[in-house]
């Protein structure tokens, strides 16, 4: 069944257990990718694979809020210092994925007949757990 998007909540933690909702996005994705090796042999008719590294990434986008202090904020301070950063990415709200991650980017843009907004890549480290409501 078809759930609405706008159920989707996005939450960060710097240890792991405290999460906090990223306040004021609009757009979010997350990707698992498994890296599938060509395994194909002489006389195959069709291509082996064989699953080789798993990955994850996500993609978020919205307003910016620099009030968004566990939020917006503990992103940026994870990429600034480094630090540890765990992401869940529940799509309908309950249901996800759950990840330790690293900032790969925090893009601020404003235009002048615009809004500031902000978009933000993370990348996965280690395994990705399942959270079901």
């Amino acid at each position: 069944m078809a759930t609405s998007g706008r159920n989707t909540v996005i939450q960060v933690s710097t240890n792991g257990t405290t999460f906090n909702n990223v306040m004021e996005l609009n757009e979010g994705t997350a990707t698992v990718e498994g890296d599938n090796q060509d395994v194909t042999r002489f006389g195959d008719s069709f291509v082996r694979r064989i699953q080789g590294l798993k990955d994850a990434s996500y993609e978020l986008s919205g307003f910016r809020s620099p009030g968004d202090t566990n939020g917006q904020e503990a992103i940026l301070d994870a990429l600034l210092n480094d630090t540890t950063l765990h992401v869940k990415f529940l799509g309908d709200g309950t249901n996800g994925f759950q990840q330790e991650v690293k900032v790969a980017s925090f893009e601020e843009s404003s235009s002048v007949d615009g809004v500031v907004e902000v978009s933000i890549e993370l990348e996965g480290t280690g395994p990705v757990t399942r959270v079901t409501g």
